[in-house]
Order: C-alpha cells, then sequence, then structure tokens
C-alpha cells in the first residue's frame, strides 16, 4: 500500500495569494474608516468593534509577515506557538470575513451588514469581534458537536480489531479499547504502543473507510468536507503537532491554555489550569512520538485521551 502523500503544508504563500490579503487589508482600513467617519458615536459605544476590527488587521498582517519570514529564510521550526497559532486560524478568519467586508464596503450596505452582523457574530463575523461570554458559549456549543462523533469513530475502530494480523499487538490493542470501554482512559505508553496499526491496516490514514473520515472530520472541527478528506486531515493535524513542539516553551495564558484544550478535544470548561496542563502534558507526550507515517494516531488521540473525561460528558449530559 502506498504511502499517504507528504506535502509541505506549512509553507510560504503564493505572489497571487500575497496580492489577495494585500486588497483583503485595503478592505478593513476602508472599513475602519468608514465606521469611524459616519457613526462616531454608535462606534465609540461599540468598543468592542473597535478592538476586533483592530485585532483582526493586525493578525492579517502577521499573517502576511509569516508568509513573507517563511519564503525568505525562516523554518517553521523557528515560528513560535502564537505564530502558528495565527498561520492555522487566520486563513479561516479571513474566509468567514471576507463577503461582510466587502459588502460593507458597498455604498448604503453598512446599515444592512453591520446590524445583521451583531444579530448573527458566530456566522458573519470572526471571533476578534465576540465578547468573552460569545466566545465561551460558541466553543461549548462546537465541542458538544464534535463530541456526538467520538462514539461512532470509536465503534468503527471496534470493528476492526479482529483484523490485526499479529496476536500481541492484537490484545495491546483490545486491552487500550477496554479501557476506553469501561470509562477509563489507557494511559500514554499503552496508546504510544499501537503505532504501527496506524501506519497501514488497519488504521491508517489510508486504511479508513469514508464513514470514519466523516467522523473523524466532524471530531476536529472540520466541516463541508466532501472532498480530499485525508489531505484535510493531515494538514490540520500537522498544524497541530507543529504548535505541540512549542506547547510549553512560554507560559500560556489561561484563555490560551483553554484553546489549546478545545483544539486538541478536551472541554476546558471548569477545569483548573493544572488540570489543563497535566492534560496537555499528556497529549504532547504522544504527539512526540508520532511522525508523518503514524499522523493517524494522533488524529484518534483526542479519542484516546478524552473520551471518558469528566468535563466532556458533562458537556454531553448537561
Amino acid at each position: 500500500m502506498s504511502k499517504l502523500p507528504q506535502p509541505s503544508v506549512i509553507k510560504p504563500l503564493s505572489g497571487f495569494k500575497r496580492y489577495l490579503l494585500a486588497k483583503i487589508r485595503l478592505l478593513i482600513d476602508r472599513y475602519e474608516r468608514l465606521m469611524l467617519t459616519n457613526f462616531p458615536s454608535t462606534y465609540r459605544m461599540l468598543q468592542m468593534f473597535t478592538v476586533g476590527t483592530k485585532e483582526f488587521s493586525g493578525d492579517v498582517f502577521d499573517y502576511m509577515r509569516i508568509s513573507k519570514d517563511l519564503a525568505i529564510d525562516k523554518s517553521v521550526k523557528d515560528l513560535t506557538y502564537n505564530e502558528l497559532m495565527c498561520y492555522m486560524k487566520t486563513p479561516k478568519d479571513i474566509r468567514k470575513m471576507t463577503p461582510f467586508l466587502v459588502i460593507t464596503a458597498l455604498p448604503l450596505a453598512q446599515y444592512v451588514s453591520i446590524p445583521l452582523a451583531f444579530m448573527f457574530p458566530k456566522q458573519l463575523l470572526s471571533s476578534h469581534y465576540w465578547t468573552i461570554q460569545q466566545r465561551t458559549k460558541f466553543a461549548i456549543d462546537d465541542h458538544r458537536r464534535k463530541l456526538y462523533h467520538y462514539r461512532p469513530l470509536f465503534r468503527s475502530l471496534q470493528k476492526r480489531l479482529d483484523s490485526i494480523e499479529s496476536p500481541y499487538t492484537r490484545e495491546k490493542c483490545r486491552y487500550v479499547f477496554t479501557r476506553l470501554g469501561s470509562g477509563t482512559h489507557p494511559n500514554v505508553d499503552d496508546i504510544v504502543q499501537l503505532k504501527p496499526l496506524f501506519i497501514e491496516q488497519p488504521f491508517g490514514l489510508r486504511a479508513l473507510s469514508q464513514q470514519h473520515l466523516v467522523h473523524l472530520c466532524r471530531t476536529h472541527g472540520l466541516r463541508r468536507i466532501f472532498l480530499f478528506k485525508r489531505r484535510r486531515l493531515f494538514q490540520h493535524i500537522t498544524f497541530i503537532q507543529s504548535m505541540d513542539h512549542h506547547l510549553f516553551d512560554n507560559e500560556l495564558s489561561f484563555e490560551q491554555l483553554r484553546q489549546a484544550c478545545f483544539i486538541r478535544g478536551l472541554n476546558p470548561i471548569n477545569l483548573t489550569q493544572q488540570e489543563m496542563f497535566d492534560w496537555l502534558r499528556q497529549w504532547q507526550q504522544i504527539s512526540k512520538n508520532v511522525d508523518d507515517r503514524t499522523i493517524s494516531l494522533l488524529l484518534h488521540t483526542p479519542l484516546f485521551l478524552a473520551y471518558n473525561h469528566p468535563s466532556n460528558w458533562r458537556l454531553i449530559y448537561s
């Protein structure tokens, strides 16, 4: 069986994409000037909108700077955790914000687009414009949707258990599945020992069924993925693994720890800073033992480390 193609996932933008980003930045600047000119009192009242625009513009600027650095002489390994997070998140934010920015730039359109954006911030605006309460609520809602795919994903893995040829490896896998089925979690060493099963058959990325891939995409919050599911999953988890290398280079804020847990499959609400830290340490240990050939193991790690976590169960049944 052929190996999964290993494209360079984190790479500088093409000239055309840099051109488009420059145009997007002009639209952002035009939109900010328009708000200051036409809605001065409203603009002052809606301070969060001002901050959101500056934060979004700043992230786009950083995204362009990082791309330029990568194109000149900087290595992915030289990027900080925050730079990698920006480079991962900003394209999605740009896609979400572009329709709103384009429409708002049209004459008189802002009288409709801006009220609509405040009515439907999750659908029309990036997280830069959300209040702290909205960010928490939307993150919980998104995570709850992910959790509904954990069980069918686990059942799909269980169905392939008897196809493992090696009795020794099969029993190791059965032990891990039994721990999950009994309401606990396997330890890191038990999970890492399953690496050979995630190269090709039965759990390698190339060996997974389309239905399994759909659940895996949903588990990682990847929606509307009809084609190239394997490539999209590979790109997504490669970004996360790159961030894992720098996860504890500098002390993360409480909100950054929460975000890191959400991205990796754990509901951090009501967890202490130390609890989040300890869980992320386990994730990082697995991540360090995974390479491109065994990347499917890291894709399934939310299941192995968080399937029975009390915070996730509380969210499902609350």
